[in-house]
């Protein structure tokens, strides 16, 4: 088995598996936790409360939009983008359909992919600048915020080149683009639960914790 074989078999399993089990663990942890560390949340727990704080900061309903009505915007399509192109790109979907698994389900459409990566991209780009010359979020940004920023970056902007060729004439670049981005994906995918993306995970304890405790006092966050 060669390198690229490897990569796109064994390798791509592990990282799915590395974060399937990574993801799982994690959320089993926060729930221990937080039953030791906040034992009024389950004492006042109601679906009522967790549902509504989720519909409040899944959808833009919540009072940051009104503050920062641009920035959040940028944060919600910066997301999307994150969760709709990896998921429903037609290649993708192809590498599912052949797999084991034999899966399958409607891709979006490949120019709306260009787009949305295009969108992702550039957003991430902004959030990196503002990083970099805001005084005030620099104060507080650490080498793993920019370094986990070029990683969630990198696998659009990869796979964006594969789709369309643009460095093919890179010489070993353009010849291993494909296998470049693969390695860049699996890389996130290995990350995402060890890691600040993990608040993927962290944003549901969080705000369900924050939604029961307003809750019970008869305000909904």
């Amino acid at each position: 088995m060669d390198f690229y074989s490897f990569v796109e078999g064994p390798l791509l399993w592990i990282a799915f598996l590395t974060f399937a089990i990574g993801s799982i663990i994690r959320a089993v942890m926060l729930f221990f936790i937080s039953r030791k560390t906040d034992p009024v949340i389950y004492k006042y727990f109601k679906w009522k409360y967790v549902l509504a704080t989720y519909a409040r900061w899944l959808l833009p309903f919540n009072k940051d939009v009104v503050k920062n009505p641009v920035f959040v915007a940028l944060v919600y399509i910066f997301h999307i983008c994150l969760l709709v192109v990896p998921i429903w790109l037609s290649g993708h979907i192809t590498l599912w359909e052949e797999s084991r698994f034999e899966w399958s389900w409607t891709p979006i459409p490949d120019g709306l992919a260009d787009w949305m990566t295009l969108i992702f991209l550039a957003i991430a780009l902004f959030f990196l600048l503002r990083r970099i010359f805001s005084p005030d979020i620099r104060l507080i940004s650490t080498f793993s915020d920019y370094l986990l920023l070029v990683v969630t970056a990198l696998p659009f902007a990869t796979g964006y080149f594969v789709t369309h060729g643009t460095l093919d004439r890179l010489g070993f670049i353009g010849d291993n683009m494909q296998l470049i981005h693969m390695l860049c994906g699996e890389l996130m995918l290995v990350l995402m639960p060890f890691t600040r993306l993990s608040h993927y995970i962290l944003f549901f304890f969080s705000r369900a914790a924050t939604g029961i405790e307003f809750g019970r006092r008869e305000y909904i966050s």
